[in-house]
């Protein structure tokens, strides 16, 4: 009697987690080809960016409130920035780190859309500064170019609209454009992250078809 269930999954279980894992690999495979350490490479490093965001946000903080004490000569907008910054710095590291060190739910990873790289962030934030200087550059009346007291407001904005875009979108784009890479120097220099990995090699099965485990 025939069998009708079809072929076997290919689970690629007598491949080893270097296999996988191999520069050479990855190279003569398509960029979007799906598998396993690249979903998982793909929620940590959205996870990471994320939480590195924060981080990058709570230093903004408190330098706007160490530069707006000393525009404003009163010491009242440190702490009403500068504590929450900090708060926000420190609980955002905490979890950067505990997602660095974990492997990532991919069920539950993050959506991204925002720019996937480093060059399309920075496309992104030269476009945005472009805009606001041009707007800035159409409505303002002449005598606000006379006016150091105004220029100086100015450039307090722009080097705030620079640091949030750095940290809001160049670090998580950067981060993600990076985390195969980053993935794969992670296991070859943590043996507690690659016994992570070796484990899941052992126990993950594709629940959709039959990818396989890499390549990375």
């Amino acid at each position: 009697m025939s069998d009708q269930s079809g072929p076997a999954p290919l689970y690629h279980s007598d491949r080893s987690l270097d296999y996988w894992l191999s520069p050479e690999l990855a190279a003569i495979t398509p960029a979007n080809a799906r598998s396993r350490l690249r979903e998982l490479a793909s929620a940590r490093g959205s996870y990471m960016g994320a939480w590195a965001a924060g981080i990058g946000v709570g230093a903004v903080l408190v330098l706007l409130g160490v530069v707006l004490s000393v525009r404003l000569g009163t010491p009242v907008t440190l702490p009403a920035l500068g504590l929450p910054g900090a708060a926000l710095a420190a609980l955002c590291g905490i979890f950067f780190v505990r997602v660095r060190d974990r492997l990532p739910r991919t069920s539950r990873a993050l959506v991204n859309r925002g720019p996937g790289g480093l060059r399309g962030a920075l496309s992104f934030g030269a476009f945005v500064l472009i805009v606001f200087v041009g707007v800035f550059a159409f409505t303002a009346k002449p005598s606000t170019w006379q006016d150091p007291e105004a220029l100086l407001t100015l450039a307090t904005v722009l080097a705030s609209m620079v640091c949030l875009l750095v940290v809001g979108i160049i670090v998580p784009a950067t981060i993600a454009g990076r985390s195969r890479e980053s993935l794969r120097r992670k296991a070859a220099k943590d043996p507690r992250f690659r016994g992570l990995l070796e484990q899941d090699l052992a126990t993950w099965r594709d629940p959709y078809g039959q990818a396989g485990y890499g390549p990375l």
